[in-house]
C-alpha cells in the first residue's frame, strides 16, 4: 500500500509546489503526537517532498523500537491533496503493539569484569523496559569502569536486540565487549615548551611512569600545570600507544612568566593647608627562573616621604625531587624616623595535593630604634610555626570560582635589650604568639557576574607589645578608602566584598565595600584603656586587560569622607 500511495504522490506533485497543511496520526496511545512530529523532517507548513516519506517512517519506527515497542508498525495511510494540489494532508497509521520487557541481557568478550558485576551496575535490567538513552548511559559508565582498571581502549556495542519467543515473550539484548590491552604509562612527551624544561613539566604533572593508566589522575594534569602560572594554555593530555607501551602527550603554550605589578595612590591632605600624600606599591615576580619553575619576588612600598618597605623572596621547588618547596624571604621596613625593622624567614612547604600544602616556618626579626626615640626598644624575636593553605581558584588573576584559604600559627620568644625589669622581666624576654587567617571565596551569581568575598584576621599575644610588633592595615590591599597602613593593632580583622561585572575573561567593572576592626593596647607599664575602632570603605573600580597589561583604576571613600576626600588608586599588572 505504501508503494502505491508514494507513486501516486510523486505523479501528482510533479510540476507543483505543494505545502504540507496537516500531519495526523492514527493509532497512537503510548506516545504523544507532538513527540512524533518533532522526529519528522516533513512538518506542517514545510514543502512536500515525497522522497522524504520513507526516511520519516523509518525514524518513527526506530523511535518506537528504542522505547521497547518491537512489534510496532508504521505506514503512510493517505496523502490527500487540495483541488489545485497546492497543499496536502498526511495521515500516518501506527500500530504500537505491546511494549516488550527485557527477558535477558548477555555479554561476551569480557574477562576483566565479570558479567554479573556488569549487570549489577546497569540500570537496564531483565524484567524492565528498554530505553535507548538509559542503555547508552549504562554503556558509558561501563567504559569508565574499564578506564579505571587500565583499559582505556575498551569498546562496548549492542550487537543485537531480538525477540525471545519463549514462554514469556520479551527482548534479548546481546552486548559485544572488546576490552583491549592493559595500558601503562611508560613515557611522557611534552610539546610546546620553549624555555621550561621538559622534566619540570613532567614533575609538576605528577605522572608515575610504568603505572597503570588512571583517567582520574590524568584529568588533574591540566589544572596542576595551569596553577604554576607560567603557561598561557594547557591542553588535555592525550593517551597514545607505542610498541613499548602507553604514553601521555602533554601540549602546553608558554605565557609571560614575569610580572610587574605597580599601584600608585593619592590621598588628599589630612588637614587644611597640608599637601596630598602620594603612595606606591611595586611587586616584581619571576616565576620560572632558567626554565626550572624557581621563583623570585621583589616588593617595594612607599607610604609617605619617610616610610618605605623593601622585601625579597625566593622559592626552590621540589627539593631532591620530593614534593617539598623551600623558600626564604628578607624584609626591611624604615618607619619614618622611629625605627628600622628587619625580618628573615625560612619555610618548607609540603605539597600534599596540587591545591593543599602544609608548611613549617622559622622567623627571625630585629627592631633597631633611632637614637632619638623611646617608642620602641632594641629587640630580637624568634618564632616557629605551621601554616596550612588550600587554593582551588580556577584562575590566579581573575578567578570566577574556587577559594583561597590560608591560616598560620606561630610561637616564639622576644628578647628586649636595655630595658628595666618592670618593663620586660628580669631577663628582658617575653613569650609571643601569632595567629593569622585569610579566606577568599569566588562564585558566579548570574551570567558574567561574580561575587568576590574575603575575610582576614591577625592576632598578636604577648606581655610586651611595642610599635614595631603591631599589625598595620588600611589602604589598597586591605580596607580601601584610607591611607596605606593607616591603622595599627595587636588584633586586626577586615572583610572585602566585590561585585564584579565581567567585560571579558580578565576584565571587569566592580563595586566594593570593605570593613575593618583594630584593637590597639597600651604598653603594660602605661595606665589607661586600650583603643579599638570599626572602619569601613566603599567605592567603584575597573580592571582592564590591555596590550600593556592589566590596568586597574579605582576610587575609594572612607567613613565620613566627602567626594573631594576620595582616595584614587591606579595600578598596572604587566608581563615581561
Amino acid at each position: 500500500m505504501f508503494g502505491s500511495v508514494l507513486s501516486h504522490c510523486i505523479t501528482l506533485a510533479q510540476g507543483h509546489k505543494t505545502a504540507i497543511r496537516s500531519v495526523r496520526f492514527r493509532g497512537t496511545v503510548a506516545v504523544h503526537d507532538v513527540e512524533l512530529r518533532r522526529l519528522m523532517l516533513l512538518k506542517e507548513g514545510s514543502g512536500w517532498i515525497p522522497e522524504k516519506v520513507k526516511e520519516d517512517l523509518e525514524s518513527l519506527l526506530q523511535y518506537y523500537h528504542d522505547r521497547g515497542f518491537y512489534l510496532a508498525g508504521v505506514r503512510l495511510d493517505s496523502a490527500t491533496y487540495s483541488d489545485d494540489s497546492s497543499s496536502v494532508d498526511l495521515t500516518i497509521g501506527i500500530h504500537e503493539g505491546e511494549e516488550m520487557r527485557i527477558s535477558e541481557i548477555r555479554s561476551h568478550g569480557n574477562a576483566a569484569i565479570a558479567s554479573g558485576r556488569i549487570l549489577e551496575s546497569f540500570e537496564t535490567h531483565a524484567g524492565g523496559n528498554l530505553r535507548r538513552d538509559v542503555l547508552e548511559r549504562d554503556i558509558d559508565a561501563l567504559l569508565t569502569s574499564y578506564e579505571k582498571i587500565g583499559h582505556p581502549f575498551a569498546r562496548v556495542e549492542v550487537e543485537d536486540v531480538s525477540l525471545d519467543s519463549g514462554s514469556t515473550p520479551g527482548l534479548r539484548i546481546e552486548l559485544s565487549i572488546e576490552e583491549g590491552p592493559v595500558v601503562t604509562v611508560d613515557e611522557v612527551t611534552v610539546s610546546g615548551n620553549r624555555e621550561t624544561k621538559e622534566g619540570v613539566v613532567i614533575r609538576e604533572a605528577r605522572v608515575g611512569l610504568h603505572e597503570v593508566y588512571d583517567p582520574v589522575r590524568a584529568g588533574k594534569i591540566r589544572s596542576r600545570l595551569n596553577r604554576l602560572g607560567i603557561f598561557s594554555r594547557v591542553d588535555e593530555p592525550e593517551l597514545y600507544l607505542t610498541p613499548r607501551g602507553g604514553g601521555l602527550l602533554i601540549k602546553v603554550e608558554e605565557g609571560t612568566t614575569n610580572t610587574f605589578d605597580g599601584i600608585v595612590g593619592f590621598a588628599p591632605a589630612p588637614h587644611t593647608g597640608g599637601s596630598g600624600i602620594f603612595s606606591g606599591i611595586v611587586n616584581v615576580s619571576m616565576r620560572n627562573l632558567f626554565g626550572t619553575a624557581r621563583k623570585l619576588d621583589v616588593h617595594w612600598q612607599r607610604e609617605d616621604s619617610e616610610t618605605q618597605e623593601l622585601a625579597f623572596g625566593y622559592v626552590e621547588p621540589w627539593v631532591l625531587k620530593y614534593p617539598v618547596n623551600l623558600s626564604c624571604s628578607l624584609r626591611q621596613r624604615q618607619q619614618d624616623s622611629t625605627y628600622v625593622g628587619r625580618t628573615v624567614e625560612a619555610k618548607a612547604d609540603v605539597l600534599i595535593t596540587e591545591s593543599l600544602s602544609l608548611s613549617g616556618v622559622v622567623g627571625h626579626s630585629v627592631t633597631i630604634p633611632s637614637a632619638t626615640t623611646t617608642a620602641v626598644s632594641n629587640s630580637r624575636t624568634i618564632t616557629t610555626g605551621l601554616e596550612l593553605q588550600l587554593d582551588t581558584r580556577n584562575d590566579l588573576i581573575s578567578p570566577t570560582g574556587g577559594a583561597l584559604y590560608h591560616t598560620g600559627y606561630r610561637i616564639g620568644n622576644k628578647k628586649v635589650f636595655g630595658v628595666s625589669e618592670q618593663q620586660a622581666g628580669s631577663d628582658g624576654s617575653r613569650a609571643v604568639q601569632k595567629i593569622s587567617l585569610d579566606a577568599d571565596l569566588f562564585f558566579r551569581t548570574f551570567t558574567r557576574q561574580v561575587i568576590a568575598m574575603g575575610l582576614h584576621g591577625r592576632q598578636l599575644t604577648s606581655d610586651l607589645i611595642e610599635l614595631g610588633d603591631l599589625y598595620r592595615f588600611g589602604g589598597t590591599n586591605t580596607v580601601r578608602g584610607y591611607r596605606e597602613n593607616e591603622f595599627l593593632g595587636s588584633r586586626v580583622a577586615w572583610t572585602n566584598a566585590e561585585y564584579r561585572f565581567l567585560l571579558e575573561r580578565q576584565s571587569y567593572f566592580y563595586g566594593f565595600f570593605d570593613a575593618g576592626y583594630f584593637y590597639l593596647p597600651l604598653p603594660a607599664y602605661v595606665p589607661g584603656p586600650a583603643s579599638q575602632q570599626l572602619v569601613f570603605g566603599y567605592g567603584i573600580g575597573v580592571r582592564l586587560a590591555t596590550s600593556l597589561g592589566h590596568i586597574g583604576v579605582g576610587i575609594a571613600f572612607g567613613r565620613g569622607d566627602s567626594f573631594g576626600e576620595g582616595k584614587l588608586h591606579v595600578g598596572l599588572l604587566n608581563g615581561f
